[in-house]
């Protein structure tokens, strides 16, 4: 496993194209019982080791020792719950009190993502069943006992509250109570079993199996519970607009269905997206409509005030939308190559009806709170996961952008614009998608209505958490809510990390990352512009000229969060002198992310400047319209000076591996003691036990055969931490 690959040879014959010899990387991770299972591109996984190798050619193994050498990076959290032999299965239901409140829990926090029945016709049968357990049918208590378990996994209760208390009753039981629920679901009546012969009931059984497993930190069992759900339902026809028929079903079962239809495409993508994996869902075989062609100026969206009713379709019809984005991102990944301007393609796709994800900057969400935490709640679900859309179609050139910046730094290409290119304006869309994604999540923590174990929130905010570390190490965009955003994102984690076992490890990933930043932006400082507060300059154009002018107005007047009626001094971010909005926007100055996240009395924040940076370059020249396609550019080929910035650039994602693995910073560029560490690369792995998060690969033998393919194409070698 240790051997080293011979690096593959390149050479160029006169007015003839490159043949190279490539060899296949495999991407594995090792879970608790030794298997070998898969990462792709897609997952934060694979970012996280890409980084530790960044981190370590860049500040040494010294500096970053204990992050870049974690004993447990290459291990996939897959939690093994301990649960007694001798234990009772199946169990008696509990108390008629204790059931309203985690099922009231479930629909509570599952609100906006998921709908798998009708609430009310649910609750009915829950009166039905308690009246008369006996005559209960078991697919009821199949999924009336998985409901429990996920109500008391997702239960946020109201400090002081009897909720509160019946919540920590069922937590302080000696078994655990979620996990004997989700038992008695399965011997009452297990959709497993019966896979082949799969009614709708079980269909829904399934995809709430998924939740849970998922809730409870075992994602490749939940990948594989989603693929039978799929396939379940593809047998069922729910995936066909033309099976919606009022002959068949009552319009109750025919929103029931579309809308378990919704929930399955978001939990696939989801995970397709979280694994790296191949979705189960392709839209090519489906006609269902996902999103009503009229939802967005229906009388339910449009009533004042809203009900929970509509904020929930709502935010589910958000959520579904967002995932056909990660759909769209993910099918670029499958091509292992990426340019900006099939980047700005998928990102004016995501602007439909002016719905990117640049509104969830822009939506004025009331002082106080939600009314209800349900509503709390469908919007965070709404906003994070299309936050999480820009930031997975944008973090690659993030990463790509970072290597431009380190070789201009380290004097191997001459100095370029690379703040005014549009690789830089997704570049920094990602950075600003993060540590918006980390403030929405710490207003719901102090609000109170914050689940610990929501396995979505969990991972998104580990997704932004890393893109706001890796800004803050290479000095790309400098803020001063650098300090408080990852004090709030450490404490929400180790918020969640109290009853989570995926949060406890993902926390020691990020208290870990924290240190190695600020040991090395102590005395490593550079010149970097500041971070915007602005994403409606990611579109080509906008969805309509009102639109754009509201748009447009609404950052420039939209008070901080933490201090709501402060008055702000406004500054010009750089990125409105990039190619943006085909409709002139007001001649309104945009305030920089730090003015829209902390406020400006705060002393512990206004005397921290990212990595100690001076302030930020002047806005640079307009930038030529719209992006030309140009040749596909391989980052391996550690990009020529001459090329002009601001023209569409291509590469692959292995190209972008063996850049920094291949990469030694010249003498003069290092700091004392730090010698060249790519000679060095791959570093010997420890033998530990089994445990989480890394990078592994398979034995070098038996050795693939090289494939041999012409073009212009990058060269790697496979690497122990793929």
């Amino acid at each position: 496993m240790n051997e080293r690959e011979s690096q593959p040879s390149r050479s160029r014959t006169n007015g003839q194209a490159e043949e190279a010899t490539i060899y296949t990387e495999t991407r594995m991770l090792q879970d608790q019982t030794g298997r070998l299972l898969y990462i792709g591109d897609a997952s934060t996984l694979s970012i996280l080791q890409l980084i530790r190798i960044i981190v370590e050619n860049t500040a040494g193994s010294d500096m970053g020792s204990p992050f870049i050498n974690d004993p447990k990076r290459h291990r996939i959290m897959e939690n093994i719950i301990d649960f007694p032999e001798n234990m009772k299965i199946p169990s008696m239901l509990p108390d008629r009190q204790t059931a309203d409140v985690l099922v009231d829990s479930y629909f509570t926090n599952t609100c906006g993502i998921i709908e798998v029945f009708d609430k009310r016709a649910f609750i009915a049968d829950v009166d039905t069943c308690y009246l008369d357990p006996l005559s209960t049918s078991p697919r009821f208590l199949c999924h009336l006992f998985l409901v429990l378990a996920l109500g008391l996994l997702l239960a946020a209760p109201t400090p002081g509250s009897i909720e509160e208390e019946i919540i920590r009753k069922q937590l302080s039981a000696k078994e655990d109570r979620a996990e004997v629920f989700f038992r008695s679901a399965k011997t009452m009546c297990d959709p497993d079993s019966g896979f082949e012969d799969a009614d709708f009931w079980s269909v829904q059984a399934l995809s709430l199996m998924t939740i849970y497993m998922l809730a409870v930190s075992k994602r490749n069992r939940a990948y594989a519970y989603l693929g039978m759900a799929v396939r379940s339902s593809y047998a069922l026809g729910l995936h066909r607009e033309e099976t919606m028929n009022d002959f068949i079903f009552t319009e109750v079962q025919m929103r029931v269905r579309r809308n378990l239809w919704k929930t399955l495409f978001i939990l696939d993508r989801f995970l397709a997206a979280s694994l790296g994996r191949p979705a189960a869902i392709n839209l090519l075989d489906c006609s269902c409509k996902l999103v009503p062609d009229d939802d967005i100026n229906s009388p339910l969206m449009t009533a004042e005030p809203p009900t929970l009713g509509a904020i929930h379709a709502k935010s589910l019809n958000s959520c579904v939308r967002s995932c056909r984005i990660i759909g769209e991102t993910l099918a670029v990944f499958a091509t292992r190559k990426i340019s900006t301007t099939k980047v700005q393609e998928i990102a004016d796709r995501s602007n439909e009806n002016g719905q990117g994800p640049h509104t969830t900057l822009q939506r004025r969400l009331p002082k106080e709170g939600p009314t209800h935490p349900a509503e709390g709640i469908a919007t965070l679900h709404m906003d994070l996961l299309s936050l999480h859309s820009l930031i997975l179609l944008t973090r690659q050139l993030f990463i790509m952008h970072n290597w431009k910046i380190e070789e201009q730094r380290s004097g191997i290409t001459k100095p370029a614009p690379l703040y005014d290119s549009p690789m830089a304006r997704y570049s920094e869309a990602c950075v600003v998608a993060s540590y918006h994604t980390i403030h929405l999540v710490q207003r719901a923590r102090e609000a109170g209505y914050l689940p610990r174990r929501n396995p979505f929130i969990i991972y998104f905010l580990f997704a932004a958490s890393v893109v706001v570390f890796m800004n803050q190490f290479a000095s790309m965009y400098r803020t001063d809510a650098y300090a408080q955003s990852t004090t709030d994102a450490i404490a929400t984690m180790k918020f969640c990390a109290e009853t989570d076992p995926q949060a406890k490890r993902v926390l020691e990933i990020m208290e870990k990352f924290a240190k190695v930043v600020t040991k090395w932006t102590t005395d490593h400082t550079f010149d970097a512009p500041e971070l915007s507060g602005d994403l409606s300059g990611l579109y080509s154009q906008m969805a309509s000229p009102q639109l754009s002018h509201e748009q447009g107005s609404s950052l420039a007047s939209m008070p901080s969060p933490r201090e709501p009626d402060t008055p702000r001094m406004v500054g010009v971010s750089h990125l409105t002198s990039l190619p943006g909005p085909a409709v002139p926007l007001p001649a309104v100055p945009l305030p920089s992310l730090s003015e829209l996240l902390i406020p400006h009395h705060s002393a512990s924040h206004t005397d921290t400047r990212m990595n100690g940076t001076s302030p930020s370059h002047p806005t640079g020249p307009s930038l030529p319209p719209p992006l030309d396609p140009r040749p596909s550019l391989s980052s391996h080929s550690l990009v020529d000076s001459s090329m002009p910035m601001d023209e569409d650039i291509e590469f692959d994602f292995d190209g972008l591996w063996s850049n920094w693995i291949n990469h030694v910073v010249p003498v003069s560029a290092m700091p004392p003691g730090i010698a060249p560490l790519a000679p060095q690369f791959p570093p010997q792995l420890p033998s530990v036990g089994a445990e989480t998060y890394g990078g592994f690969t398979m034995p070098s033998e038996p050795r693939i055969s090289p494939v041999v393919i012409s073009g212009s194409l990058p060269l790697y070698h496979s690497s122990s931490f793929g």
